[in-house]
């Protein structure tokens, strides 16, 4: 059967990443992944290395399936975790291979990284991800149910089309009220990482990183 490894590697610094994660990546022939999660790796990868980008996903995502069903030992490097907002969808998503064919290797999310940051319990948060073209108005139209229902949401926006400040004047729009708490967190565990503290009208002009993470505390008004 084959056995494909896909790794979670963290929010972004190495001191998150997890020493199971070092020890198959250690022992993987070919190991694929962006670049930021290469160098986490730097001192673990004998093996052959591809760089992984939005124009190259499909065509690496084959060859890694395809050099495991030849026996070949194979680490994609996914950041975070695997199966929130990571490389699973991807590569399940390629039909060439099922869940019991992946050995997946948890990893800190960004997710959690936020939660911890903030000191916010996230069991009952609702939880969103506009990432990988995860923008429709099914999805947008469940966050607004979810604050109106008076509970807290973590969300990864999409920084091409559904920006924090995009989100807000949605939000906003759909009878949130405007001065309803956020917090938005760039770069977690990285160097330059920094929270935001504002509210949604608060954030309407402001430009955030990539990296980033957007919470917003429970609190509306009948439309």
């Amino acid at each position: 059967m084959v056995k494909l490894n896909i790794v979670g590697v963290g929010p972004g610094s190495a001191d998150y990443v997890t020493p199971i994660a070092h020890k198959t990546v250690s022992e993987a022939q070919i190991v694929i992944g962006a670049k930021r999660s290469l160098d986490l790796f730097s001192n673990d990868i004998s093996g052959e290395t591809h760089v992984l980008t939005a124009k190259s996903l499909n065509e690496l995502l084959t060859y890694a399936v395809e050099s495991a069903k030849k026996g070949k030992n194979v680490a994609i490097l996914s950041t975070g975790d695997p199966g929130f907002s990571g490389l699973l969808k991807s590569v399940l998503n390629t039909k060439l291979v099922t869940s019991a064919e992946i050995n997946i290797i948890p990893g800190v999310s960004a997710v959690q990284a936020c939660a911890a940051k903030l000191g916010l319990c996230w069991d009952e948060a609702c939880l969103f991800t506009f990432h990988q073209g995860n923008v429709n108005d099914e999805r947008k139209t469940e966050l607004a149910i979810c604050l109106k229902a008076e509970r807290n949401v973590i969300l990864l926006p999409d920084t091409n089309f559904f920006l924090p400040k995009d989100i807000a004047n949605y939000l906003i729009n759909s009878g949130i009220d405007p001065n309803t708490s956020v917090f938005v967190c760039e770069n977690l565990t990285l160097d330059n990482e920094r929270v935001v503290a504002s509210s949604l009208k608060g954030i309407l002009t402001v430009d955030f990183a990539a990296l980033c993470v957007m919470v917003i505390k429970a609190k509306c008004e009948a439309v």
